[in-house]
């Protein structure tokens, strides 16, 4: 039997401007992220009646909604992580000096 892939998303303008151009206001689509199962990537974005699809550049595919649903209430409980800044490990003075070993050249000397 066949794993189930599921739906990974990402939400933000950052993410769907890899896959299409912004919309005009009042237009059809409100863009809210990307999208990826597999190898099938593209933009998220919510239609007016509701519906979730994958946009990459004019060409729209519909997607169950109600797997969306699901991933993108997921995304935005992992939203705050995302944008938290990495934790840095404190920069200390080196306490031993590194050996450097210069190693003479040889030349060939024709006879």
């Amino acid at each position: 039997m066949a794993k189930k892939i599921a739906w990974f998303v990402r939400l933000g303008s950052l993410e769907w401007s890899r896959f299409t151009y912004a919309r005009p206001e009042g237009d059809a689509l409100q863009l809210l992220g990307s999208v990826k199962r597999g190898p099938q990537m593209g933009a998220l974005a919510l239609t007016q009646d509701g519906h979730y699809v994958q946009v990459v550049g004019d060409f729209i595919t519909p997607l169950n909604t109600s797997q969306l649903t699901r991933a993108v209430a997921l995304a935005k409980t992992r939203e705050p992580e995302r944008h938290a800044l990495p934790r840095m490990a404190a920069r200390t003075t080196p306490t031993t000096v590194p050996v450097v070993t210069v190693k003479r050249r040889r030349t060939y000397v024709p006879n």
